[in-house]
């Protein structure tokens, strides 16, 4: 309760001597009707001991919050000193919006008779700040975040059972009535499924904020509104699609066969992929075979391995979400045609080898291909010719024989002891544009010892192959050694034929001595006698000399002939004056052209020396005497 008061004044001036009251309080409020129950009380009191009147005529006037709720004409009895309540009553205030409110009150008095000593007129006034009334549900939800698909649960607590309510949320900058509360309870709530479209508006992120919005209705007025949000998330199971992976070969070869082949198949890869939900697909990665690959569509090098391979595909979409795939493919092993074990010789009519006259060639060949399941095309082919010719004879030829190796009668095709014949032995596959060939010579019927023309190659029983630096021995060889009764033997194996000896020595040194008979020169940096690693006796000569060829030469002006062990030349040749045209007899002039005098230099030159060494680099001479 407030109370307010002012003073009345009387006829003679005195303002204090009757004070009128007013008394202002709130008694209850209404929440469902937002307005307050506000009683007032308005009286005078007299505030002296001498100061009293009755049977007068006086109008009290009460304003509460602009209304007038009061107007009247009273007569009470005041005594001396006190104070008498001469109406009261109550009033509605309806309050703000919100609930507040505060009102102004004010009361006025008026007496009609003047009286020197009686009360005539006065007033007071002031506010009162009344009780916020609560008004709009505060929502809240039992799911602060959820998935879309899922439902969230909005409640609250009146704060009438009375008030109903609307419920909405914003979504995607949309503002959606979703439900309705009708009234008659004071814990109002609704359930509300999140649609799975909202993923669709998020298709860069995987949640978005959710706001819900609970407005109080009194009877069809909205008393206010109040809102909570929820983290609104993308589905964990809203991933980027991974399609149909085709996969192909490049090679038609390999396509054709129906087969990936080692070494062979280049694969390209083709894969289908989407978003999902609305998000967009970013990057496609592929692992196979040892490496990475980018993007949808790929091709690979050739695979250079055989087996059951592995590949993972990862497809990351815009909101940073992967999906993977994971298949094998099957590669078959291949290598490609081989030939080994290849010989062509000569022999005689029952095909018995025959090196010293056969003119009959028995050949041997061992073959291999990759059958692929027997669709792989194979092809090998013999063909011979004499050398130096032009052209080639079919031998024989065989198709789609996988495995082939024999000892093949190829005929009487050496038809001339004296003549050199290749054989080529071809191979080709499905994977081939041409043979692959082996060409073996086989040469005309063997010498005892054949010296290469190249002078750096010796064959025994045998024509030589002129290949250099290399000692060829032809057909069995037995060495008996030098010791008596020796009777360690070993067996050696060099270029298919086997060598029976006691002293390997022996062998090597008859090899040396062929390679370097007496007579020999040996030139060298060294200074180590040759007989240390090559036998025989050998003695330095020719210190200080160069080598020349004997017979004759030109030196494209001058012949001369040189016999074998004749020495010449010199180091340093005098001049004479014959040799050089020599001109003795000068004059000297001087500036003016006159003769000064005449010199000789004749005694000087005749004493004149040239060098004649060419540019040289000293080695040691070795020549073999035994």
């Amino acid at each position: 309760m407030a109370q307010f008061s002012g003073n009345i004044g009387i006829s003679t001036g005195q303002t204090d001597k009757y004070s009128l009251l007013l008394d202002v309080s709130e008694k209850s409020y209404s929440i469902e009707n937002n307005t307050s129950q506000v009683e007032w009380w308005v009286g005078i009191r007299s505030n002296t001991a001498y100061h009293n009147h009755y049977g007068l005529s006086e109008t009290y006037v009460v304003n509460i919050n602009g209304t007038v709720v009061h107007n009247a004409v009273h007569t009470p009895t005041v005594n001396s000193g006190a104070t008498v309540w001469v109406a009261s009553g109550t009033t509605t205030v309806s309050h703000n919006a919100d609930g507040s409110k505060s009102i102004s009150v004010s009361a006025s008095f008026n007496n009609a008779d003047r009286g020197t000593y009686l009360p005539t007129t006065g007033s007071c006034s002031g506010s009162l700040k009344l009780t916020t009334i609560p008004r709009a549900t505060t929502p809240s939800i039992d799911k602060p975040s959820l998935d879309c698909g899922s439902a969230i649960k909005i409640s609250g607590t009146s704060a009438s059972s009375n008030f109903s309510h609307k419920v909405y949320v914003t979504w995607n900058g949309t503002k959606t009535q979703i439900g309705t509360i009708a009234s008659g309870t004071t814990t109002p709530s609704f359930s509300y499924t999140i649609p799975t479209d909202w993923e669709k508006n998020i298709p860069d992120s995987t949640s978005g904020i959710a706001t819900f919005t609970l407005e109080t209705i009194s009877g069809s007025t909205s008393v206010g509104s109040k809102t909570v949000n929820a983290t609104i998330k993308v589905r964990s199971g809203v991933v980027p699609s991974i399609g149909t992976v085709s996969i192909s070969d490049t090679n038609s070869i390999c396509a054709g066969i129906g087969q990936y082949v080692q070494s062979q198949s280049k694969l390209k890869f083709t894969i289908a992929t989407s978003g999902n939900q609305g998000s967009t697909v970013t990057s496609v990665s592929t692992k196979f075979n040892g490496q990475t690959y980018s993007g949808s569509t790929f091709t690979t090098q050739a695979i250079q391995n055989s087996s059951t391979l592995s590949y993972t595909i990862t497809v990351t979409d815009s909101r940073g979400r992967t999906a993977t795939k994971s298949g094998s493919i099957n590669v078959v092993a291949y290598n490609p045609p081989s030939l080994t074990n290849v010989s062509a010789k000569r022999a005689n009519s029952g095909y018995a080898v025959d090196e010293s006259s056969g003119t009959y060639a028995l050949l041997h060949f061992k073959v291999g291909f990759t059958g692929l399941s027997n669709k792989n095309v194979t092809s090998f082919y013999i063909q011979y010719r004499a050398s130096g010719a032009t052209s080639w004879t079919k031998i024989n030829s065989w198709a789609n024989n996988y495995t082939l190796e024999q000892d093949y009668k190829a005929g009487n095709l050496f038809t001339s002891t004296t003549t050199t014949y290749e054989i080529a032995f071809g191979v080709k596959d499905k994977f081939m544009s041409d043979y692959s060939w082996q060409i073996v010579t086989v040469t005309p019927t063997y010498t005892l010892i054949n010296f290469g023309k190249d002078g750096k190659s010796l064959t025994f029983f045998g024509q030589d192959k002129n290949s250099a630096n290399v000692l060829t021995i032809n057909g069995d060889l037995a060495i008996n050694s030098i010791k008596e009764n020796t009777s360690s033997t070993k067996l050696l194996v060099a270029n298919g034929s086997t060598v029976t000896y006691r002293d390997w020595n022996k062998l090597v040194n008859s090899i040396k001595s062929a390679m370097y008979p007496v007579g020999s020169v040996y030139i060298t940096y060294n200074n180590v006698n040759p007989g240390t690693f090559l036998g025989g006796t050998w003695e330095r000569f020719g210190q200080g000399r160069t080598l020349v060829g004997e017979g004759t030469g030109n030196d494209g002006s001058t012949s001369m002939s040189f016999t074998a062990n004749d020495t010449g030349g010199e180091y340093i040749h005098s001049l004479l004056r014959d040799e050089i045209g020599y001109i003795y007899y000068g004059a000297l002039l001087n500036s003016n052209g006159n003769q000064m005098g005449v010199h000789d230099h004749d005694g000087k030159m005749k004493k004149a020396k040239i060098p004649l060494l060419q540019p040289y680099i000293t080695v040691y001479f070795w020549h073999r005497i035994k």
